[in-house]
């Protein structure tokens, strides 16, 4: 009782409701960065009324109302609230959001459409502190030949949520179900129809929303209709001319068993046809998140300060609520690009990243419209953000591109340019206050002091305790599943015993449990030669004290993924006979 009302305190607190009683703030700030791309305002300030900023610029030529509440700084700035252009959304994350200054998220995490959409509004309304969220639930896929369409109970089980089309029709179909849905916008998945495609871009336009995701051809994609490219892999794999080597790549990069890592895959990149790529796209104002940070942060310079502060970061007690398998996968990023000494293999994955970082010099230098995005994986989504932009500003970016990267650019994109990543009048007061000029130091956007979002000052800090009133019951990892177990059955008085469970989606946070009780697990996670995405074992060993089964009986054997986004197995049982 006392955890249930401390919870709507919490909220109740955290985020007050935007139907509130208005109030017209003055906030001053020492440099003013309004998503315009225009040179920083000095000595500025904006007003806030109610949810939208009545006006924003130098304090000689901005009227301050009578009356208005004075929010003063020293040494800050201000810029648009950030916005996450590749999230992967999920119960627990509202808190880190909104801290690390994301006050938007793009959700194209292939998610449940029903949850995400509740997310959605329960967020609008003010009654789940979170990001503004632009839902795109199932993306859209055509099966390979020979592939049967996935059924529902796969989906559920993969956490993976798609809509098998295989014609035009099906497409058009789809998605005027999702638009009814009232969806935000439109994934597509790189195995799509190209007819397909292109019906399903014309349903969307036609609704006034953006489609577009994951590419092998972006010349295709494009041209049947996408807005925007999903991952730097898109960029490789249109920049091979050559069909046959592009068909045996794609094949060795999502091969089920010794897959070549996707960083590995930007050595193949073919920079001759850059300059190519970079007109069509900029020609069709065709947005790109190469979603960075979570793939290539280790192999950079940096590394070491990264994993420093990301492992402090995740050690705060007062994020006890991130899912242990997050946890864990950031750790084992790190320790497992650290195990790779091959020189030659190194070699390549830096070449890989350079060709990278040549293809966003141009594509940004000729008018392209680069986003940064998290695609939460082995890094905390929203963190991702400000590491997103310091490796832009590496890579030969300004801050300023980096900054439009997180701001306008993705604005634009869900075709809220007017209202979000800017600052000006009539713009959402979405604004984000830090400490120094990161026009000069893109690191210093972590240093935030205040966030505003719809005029309304978070109350910034991590809560033990946090827990969303609309969670993901079924979790959010793919679920374990037990295939067969030995010994299946034992004598009374036996133990301690070895319990072997085969099966799958085992992560090396899983655990075996006894009648809902845990036992001493080990996970057998046969590592990779590169670490992959929250590695996955087929095998674990459980240890059974004899306490546990000194009565004959039949005794529940599930395995379970702890915490948050958690899931538990199928039930398999062990049978204790009698002496």
């Amino acid at each position: 009782m006392k955890k249930l009302l401390f919870a709507c305190l919490f909220f109740l607190a955290f985020f007050s409701a935007p139907h509130a009683r208005a109030e017209i703030t003055a906030l001053y700030v020492d440099w003013l960065i309004d998503g315009s791309g225009g040179p920083a305002v000095r000595n500025a300030v904006i007003i806030i009324d109610g949810t939208r900023v009545k006006a924003a610029g130098s304090r000689d030529a901005v009227q301050v109302p009578q009356g208005a509440k004075a929010i003063r700084t020293q040494g800050a700035a201000a810029f648009p609230g950030l916005i996450d252009a590749h999230v992967h959304y999920k119960d627990w994350q509202g808190e880190l959001y909104l801290n690390q200054g994301v006050t938007s998220a793009i959700a194209i995490g292939s998610e449940r459409l029903d949850w995400i959409a509740a997310q959605r509004d329960a967020i609008n309304k003010g009654r789940v502190p979170g990001p503004r969220i632009f839902a795109a639930g199932p993306h859209l896929n055509s099966p390979r030949p020979g592939e049967k369409p996935a059924t529902m109970r796969d989906l559920i089980a993969r956490r993976r949520f798609e809509i098998s089309v295989n014609s035009a029709d099906e497409a058009r179909k789809a998605v005027r179900e999702l638009l009814a849905q009232n969806t935000d916008i439109v994934k597509v998945y790189e195995d799509t129809l190209p007819e397909a495609i292109k019906a399903a871009a014309e349903e969307a336009h036609r609704a006034g929303k953006p489609i577009g995701g994951h590419s092998e051809n972006i010349y295709m994609s494009v041209e049947n209709g996408y807005d925007f490219v999903e991952h730097s892999h898109a960029i490789v794999a249109t920049s091979i001319k050559d069909e046959k080597k592009k068909r045996e790549l794609a094949r060795r990069r999502t091969s089920p068993t010794d897959r070549m890592s996707t960083v590995e895959f930007h050595s193949y990149a073919e920079p001759e046809n850059y300059d190519e790529l970079v007109r069509f796209m900029v020609e069709h104002n065709t947005h790109w998140t190469p979603t960075l940070a979570t793939q290539w942060r280790a192999l950079t310079p940096k590394r070491e300060r990264f994993k420093e502060e990301e492992l402090r970061f995740v050690g705060n007690p007062n994020l006890a609520y991130l899912p242990p398998y997050f946890k864990a996968n950031i750790k084992e990023y790190f320790e497992g690009t650290a195990r790779v000494t091959d020189k030659e293999f190194l070699a390549r994955l830096q070449s890989g990243y350079e060709k990278l970082q040549d293809f966003m010099r141009r594509f940004v230098r000729a008018g392209g419209k680069i986003q940064a995005g998290s695609d939460p994986n082995s890094i905390l989504p929203a963190w991702a953000i400000h590491t997103e932009m310091e490796l832009l500003v590496d890579a030969g970016l300004t801050p300023m591109q980096a900054l439009l990267a997180a701001t306008r650019n993705p604005a634009e994109e869900i075709r809220r340019e007017n209202e979000l990543g800017v600052i000006k009048p009539d713009s959402l007061a979405d604004i984000v206050v830090v400490d120094g000029n990161p026009l000069e130091d893109i690191t210093r956007t972590r240093r935030i002091k205040m966030v505003f979002k719809d005029g309304r000052q978070v109350k910034l800090g991590y809560h033990k305790d946090f827990k969303n009133p609309l969670p993901l019951r079924d979790g959010d990892r793919p679920v374990p599943e037990i295939d067969r177990m030995t010994p299946e059955s034992v004598t009374q008085g036996a133990g301690p015993l070895t319990l072997t469970i085969e099966g799958g989606n085992f992560m090396s946070t899983s655990v075996a449990m006894l009648n809902g009780k845990a036992l001493p697990t080990r996970v057998d996670i046969r590592r990779s030669g590169y670490p992959q995405n929250f590695d996955r074992a087929r095998q674990l060993t459980a240890t059974i004290d004899a306490k546990l089964i000194d009565k004959a009986g039949t005794y529940t054997i599930t395995v379970v993924e702890p915490g948050s986004g958690g899931a538990v197995s199928n039930e398999k049982y062990l049978t204790v006979r009698f002496r």
